[in-house]
């Protein structure tokens, strides 16, 4: 009979044991589930975070690039301005010259004109005077 308590015992140890593995075991896989989701939670809060960043990073980015084009437009229009100055000062300070060489040629002819300075003759004329 004591046989049988001790087999009955040791059966009953075996058969606790293997409940205790098998609870252990839903209680391992319980944590380490609660664990990864956790983890997952956490991943994908740091994946937003890093997307928020980069969408920041990108709409700043184009906020400076529309910037810099305003000022390559302003750039642009300032050279133009400039060019444009320039030819028109340079057109008023010409004028008075091509006046005078327009009034020179005109006199010029004149004596030509006047001279005969075409002809033969008509420079015999001008070294004789």
């Amino acid at each position: 009979m004591k046989h049988y308590f001790l087999i009955f015992l040791g059966i009953f140890f075996i058969l606790l044991m293997a409940s205790y593995n098998v609870s252990a075991g839903d209680v391992d896989n319980r944590i380490i589930l609660e664990k990864i989701e956790s983890l997952s939670k956490r991943m994908d809060d740091k994946f937003d975070a890093v997307n928020m960043r980069f969408d920041d990073l990108r709409d700043s980015l184009n906020k400076r690039i529309d910037d810099s084009r305003s000022y390559d437009i302003a750039i642009i229009i300032a050279i133009i301005s400039l060019m444009a100055l320039i030819i028109w000062d340079r057109r008023n300070a010409l004028k008075p010259m091509s006046d005078q060489l327009r009034e020179m040629k005109e006199r010029l002819d004149f004596l030509w004109e006047e001279f005969q300075a075409d002809k033969k003759d008509g420079l015999q004329k001008f070294k004789s005077v």
